[in-house]
């Protein structure tokens, strides 16, 4: 593809593209399998890194709000926009996007495979509309969205020059200690990084972190907010291996979140969860 390629131009291709693959795919193959290996060693590596980077992320955060004093009665925000009905996620008029495959790293682990068909074709439908929107609404450095088939949660950023940045868009049925994440007081807790916040429809109070992953040369964006009885997380990851930061601000991952499409998303996954509630650990 020529680099005056129309960016609306270039995306089509790229969803072409990424058709092909999907017939190919169903094809014997007959080229040498060390270009898919690393491929797939590569996801694989980004999978850990999003794993190592989400749990750094709670570290800092529990170190940032540690340090927070909320006012009294401020609880969590469970302000639900008013809604005349549940929108069940249904067949989507994007092209399908072919799911990026990766391998559980351990036999315990769960994946998307163990669910019941009906369960599991819930979670994909809900996975193909929510690409297809993420793709619609993310900047367009951020490259073709695909859904990651190993968990409901888990996306990926594919550019046309092969960066890669992993992706989180996870509604989680909240825990007994949950609460809204608020920036800090002292802009030195976040380290040299960066938080922003925002008020979204309905009253709903929200939060962007971009904070250091992995390294102190790459960052990631991280949006928090309380929905109805579910922590909301959104997060755009950097690509490690190319050592390329998330190309999305604070300010642009508020404006994702506070589009009412993607809240139309977030309050189905709320009133029919696709994931485990929280679980809090004493003294953690």
């Amino acid at each position: 593809m020529g680099d005056d390629m129309p960016e609306e131009d270039g995306r089509n291709a790229l969803l072409v593209r990424d058709a092909m693959e999907r017939t190919l795919a169903e094809l014997p193959s007959i080229h040498d399998l060390v270009p898919a290996a690393v491929t797939q060693g590569r996801r694989r590596r980004a999978r850990t890194r999003v794993a190592v980077a989400a749990g750094v992320a709670c570290a800092v955060a529990a170190v940032v709000f540690g340090s927070v004093t909320l006012p009294a009665g401020s609880g969590r925000t469970t302000v639900r926009p008013a809604a005349s009905g549940t929108p069940a996620p249904r067949e989507s008029p994007e092209p399908y996007r072919t799911p990026v495959h990766i391998e559980p790293t351990s036999d315990d682990e769960e994946t998307m495979a163990d669910l019941p068909p009906s369960e599991r074709q819930r979670r994909e439908d809900f996975q193909q509309q929510a690409a297809a929107l993420l793709d619609k609404l993310l900047p367009e450095a951020v490259g073709l969205i695909r859904p990651v088939d190993f968990e409901v949660r888990r996306y990926e950023g594919q550019t046309k020059d092969g960066k890669v940045f992993p992706i989180i868009f996870s509604v989680r049925p909240s825990g007994e200690r949950s609460a809204p994440k608020p920036c800090p007081d002292d802009p030195g807790a976040l380290k040299g990084g960066s938080c922003e916040r925002a008020t979204l429809p309905g009253g709903i109070e929200a939060a962007s972190y971009r904070l250091f992953v992995n390294s102190a040369e790459t960052t990631g964006t991280t949006v928090y907010f309380s929905y109805g009885d579910s922590d909301v997380e959104l997060a755009v990851y950097p690509d490690d291996d190319a050592a390329v930061s998330a190309p999305v601000t604070n300010k642009e991952l508020l404006a994702v979140v506070g589009d009412s499409r993607f809240l139309d998303l977030v309050r189905y996954a709320d009133e029919s969860p696709m994931q485990e509630r929280q679980i809090s650990i004493a003294g953690g």
